[in-house]
């Protein structure tokens, strides 16, 4: 299922001793989100089975291995990784996790490791209401959704769990995301599509340094 453009975007009320915690705690299994199968349910891909199970990889035993490997890491060490390619935005400021990923042509099974680790991050939230993690894809630009753009799921995480929603307030969702896609924005004109991202301000240093 590759070919696919995704942007994935949160803004979650956690301490800093919170997100310290979150950085280095293995993700979570499959059983935090309490819903899986409906990851695209209702919205504009609303479609079959999103395959958590790998099962239509089985023809594919490394990628796979590759797959369980990344779903058996940490926080840190995935947001390390991939912040070293830019297009990045994870860091803990004003008392929240704000997170913003784009990846141009990526694959589902990439964004299911990602969404489990923000399933995970509730566990280290602030206490409250459940926080939206957007979702969407496609032929996508990396900004929020405009206009009749539609997502592909929300994803709503607190400290019991996760679930997805087939309906969400997304014009309230992308105004409480505003901030965090300027600073993304900004930092890949900065960048000129050249991929020199600067990751200081945009990745918080005990990802960069990547150790845990």
């Amino acid at each position: 299922m590759g070919g696919r453009s995704y942007m994935l975007a949160t803004r979650m009320p956690m301490s800093r001793t919170g997100f310290e915690a979150w950085l280095d705690a293995p993700l979570p299994g499959l059983d935090i989100i309490e819903n899986p199968a409906a990851m695209w349910t209702g919205w504009v891909d609303d479609a079959g089975d999103p395959d958590w199970d790998l099962a239509d990889l089985a023809g594919y035993p490394a990628a796979v291995t590759a797959i369980r490997e990344a779903r058996g890491s940490t926080p840190r060490r995935l947001l390390a990784a991939r912040a070293a390619g830019g297009s990045t935005v994870a860091r803990h400021h004003d008392g929240a996790l704000e997170l913003y990923l784009y990846d141009y042509h990526a694959d589902t099974y990439g964004t299911q490791t990602s969404l489990l680790m923000l399933a995970g991050a509730g566990r280290h939230a602030e206490a409250g209401a459940a926080t939206p993690v957007l979702h969407w894809g496609g032929d996508v630009y990396p900004d929020l959704p405009l206009g009749g753009d539609q997502p592909l799921a929300v994803l709503l995480v607190d400290r019991a769990g996760a679930r997805f929603v087939d309906r969400y307030p997304v014009d309230a969702l992308i105004e409480r995301l505003r901030p965090v896609e300027a600073v993304f924005l900004a930092a890949g004109e900065a960048a000129g599509g050249e991929g020199d991202w600067a990751a200081e301000g945009l990745v918080d240093p005990l990802i960069r340094d990547g150790a845990g």
